[in-house]
């Protein structure tokens, strides 16, 4: 009897421990969300293909790249989300072809990457200092942004510079697409940000409490404004790499991914609530949402039944990752 309960006890143990475990590595399911998709279009298409599974890989790494800056937007909590991405991208990509076009790759890229920066720098002074919240500052900031564009596109063609056509089109390492290696390259430097430096523990002091932060001596508007220059700057970034991967920039190019870029993080660990972040987590909420793009594409469902299946499933994934407040009576 004494043995049974030992190992009624155990295995109660291994129990609390996995559960644990899972809460603390949210990113499993993504992945084998992703997996069981990679399963389900091999099933229809006749068979599994790891070239499948590279291609959707290397459209999901712009989305990667995107979602990092909404993962540490969101880290910083008091509803943190950056609405204005999806107008940075456009600007990244029609900024870019225009600065390389006259001053060479290099020099168009850094100045590209800087104006964009100046985007977050907006974003975080008006939010800190006036006190607007994070998604209504985003939403007016990006509608200037959006401004900027429809005025650039209507005197700047968008043709990408010819080495970032080749870089997101042609260019192979190991027969696979270099902005995989951006990417993971990418998500490597947020990660030593957000979790070896001083920088990224600050960051999850404010998300948890932004009072509490101030009164343990944390700048709150310093780091949180270096977060929103940090999610502008990967925003550019991804308009960039967008522009040449298309063959040119285009004014709504980047509002398939916002919605997309908060899904991503949320799915993959990140707190709505803000102190909890999981780059990790985001990596493979974005992989995960590319396969069941290319899922519903291969099913060879009604467009409109695509975008309702999709929209459900954001609605779902965004009302539960509010946090729950018991209710005393």
């Amino acid at each position: 009897m004494m043995m049974k309960d030992i190992g009624m006890r155990s295995a109660e143990g291994k129990n609390i421990d996995r559960k644990k475990w899972l809460g603390k590595n949210i990113w499993v399911w993504p992945l084998i969300g992703a997996v069981a998709l990679w399963i389900l279009i091999g099933a229809i298409s006749g068979g599994l293909s790891l070239d499948v599974l590279v291609t959707n890989f290397t459209l999901a790494s712009y989305l990667i790249i995107l979602s990092l800056g909404q993962t540490a937007v969101m880290t910083s909590g008091e509803g943190g989300i950056d609405l204005s991405i999806q107008y940075t991208v456009a600007l990244g990509a029609y900024f870019a072809s225009m600065s390389m076009m006259q001053m060479g790759a290099f020099p168009g890229f850094i100045l590209t990457i800087a104006v964009c920066a100046c985007v977050g720098l907006l974003n975080g002074l008006v939010n800190i200092y006036i006190k607007v919240p994070p998604m209504i500052t985003t939403l007016a900031m990006g509608y200037i942004v959006y401004s900027i564009v429809l005025v650039m596109s209507a005197s700047i063609p968008g043709t990408p510079a010819p080495e970032i056509s080749w870089f997101a089109q042609k260019a192979r390492i190991g027969g696979i697409s270099p902005i995989i290696l951006v990417a993971l390259g990418i998500a490597a430097l947020v990660a030593v940000l957000l979790y070896k430096t001083k920088y990224g523990k600050r960051l999850h002091a404010v998300g948890q409490n932004r009072k509490a932060a101030q009164l343990a001596g944390i700048s709150v508007p310093k780091t949180v404004i270096l977060t929103f220059i940090l999610s502008s700057v990967l925003a550019g970034l991804t308009g960039i790499f967008l522009g040449g991967y298309f063959g040119g920039a285009f004014q709504d190019m980047g509002i398939s991914y916002m919605l997309t870029s908060i899904a991503a993080t949320v799915i993959g660990g990140t707190s709505v609530a803000g102190g909890k972040s999981s780059v990790l987590g985001t990596i493979m909420g974005a992989l995960m949402l590319t396969m069941l793009v290319a899922f519903l594409n291969v099913s060879k469902l009604q467009a409109s039944m695509q975008n309702l299946i999709q929209g459900i499933l954001l609605i779902g994934i965004l009302v539960a990752s509010v946090p729950k407040k018991q209710v005393n009576i």
